[in-house]
């Protein structure tokens, strides 16, 4: 295959991500000898130098330097501006896809016209455990989330490896193939979001489109899991669940489901939360995050995306 146009670009955002980069790549570099692949790295800003790690020890890679951190989304808006080939590959800086998972994809893709998204099965950290397809999130899954539903998502299933691939309405943006001109005709990632649900929100708009999602256990990939939120420095709850999570929420419900639903529901999941910490005071019970209420913004957007190069 070498000397052949390549068939996918892989896109990776990094932020502070210089102590786990250097497995993505490496991983890809095999894809980019055998001409399957290319790569383009958008650095966030990062301090820790990153991007001078990714420009001295991977030449083969387009590296782009944000003056600041954009988010997720956006940085992968501003990566596919070099994309050229017919797929592009999402890749978080701390997941590890090898080429022969690669070609499963791409071969998936190929055979499967109707098919808009394809994920692999995702092994997260050194605990082994799945990541799942068929979390879409919507005011229903919220709502019985938080009133201790065992299953909230009736369209969860976990990613196999190995296992027969499946059509679903929701895979993880850890790892994500995407035909170029389906991201390109739906203007990519929503720029709004900062950080989470920007995947959420382009699966739920390539299903509306008539586009497939699906799930392809024969591939599989390895996620290190939260790097890249745990490395944006913002405040997070005990569950390392950033501040962009609820505006993020909050932004996509409205935009998918109205405004009074959304508020209806964040509304609910705000009162059941506030029951329970007065609960839990009366009974001198310590909460699981005591400062929780400080820090779950309530009702609000994420900030507007500002034009920086």
């Amino acid at each position: 295959m070498t000397g052949s146009k390549p068939e996918v670009t892989a896109v990776i955002v990094t932020y502070q991500s210089r102590q786990t980069i250097a497995a993505a790549l490496n991983a890809l570099h095999e894809a980019h000898r055998v001409g399957l692949a290319e790569a383009v790295v958008v650095d966030n800003a990062s301090s820790d130098g990153t991007a001078d790690f990714v420009a001295a020890h991977y030449p083969w890679v387009t590296l782009v330097r944000s003056s600041v951190n954009v988010g997720f989304g956006r940085g992968c808006n501003r990566g596919f501006e070099h994309v050229a080939t017919p797929y592009v590959l999402i890749l978080n800086p701390d997941a590890v896809l090898d080429v022969d998972a690669l070609r499963v994809l791409v071969s998936f893709m190929d055979g499967q016209p109707g098919a808009g998204i394809a994920a692999p099965a995702i092994v997260e950290g050194a605990g082994g455990s799945l990541q799942a397809a068929g979390l879409m999130t919507t005011p229903g899954t919220l709502l019985r989330g938080t009133l201790g539903s065992t299953q909230p998502y009736p369209d969860r299933r976990p990613i196999e490896p190995g296992g027969e691939p499946f059509a679903t309405n929701w895979v993880c943006g850890a790892a994500m193939l995407i035909r170029s001109d389906m991201f390109r005709s739906l203007g990519g990632f929503d720029p709004r979001f900062f950080l989470y649900f920007e995947e959420t929100d382009f699966c739920r708009r390539a299903v509306r489109r008539g586009a497939e999602v699906w799930a392809v256990g024969e591939a599989v990939a390895r996620h290190i899991g939260g790097a890249s939120a745990k490395a944006t420095g913002e405040k997070t709850r005990s569950t390392c669940i950033a501040e962009h999570y609820y505006r993020s929420r909050f932004y996509y419900l409205v935009k998918h489901f109205g405004w009074f639903r959304a508020v209806g529901a964040e509304s609910t999941v705000a009162a059941v939360r506030l029951v329970r910490r007065l609960r839990d005071r009366a009974i001198g019970r310590t909460a699981a995050c005591a400062a929780e209420g400080t820090l779950r913004p309530f009702l609000r957007f994420p900030a507007p995306p500002q034009n920086v190069s």
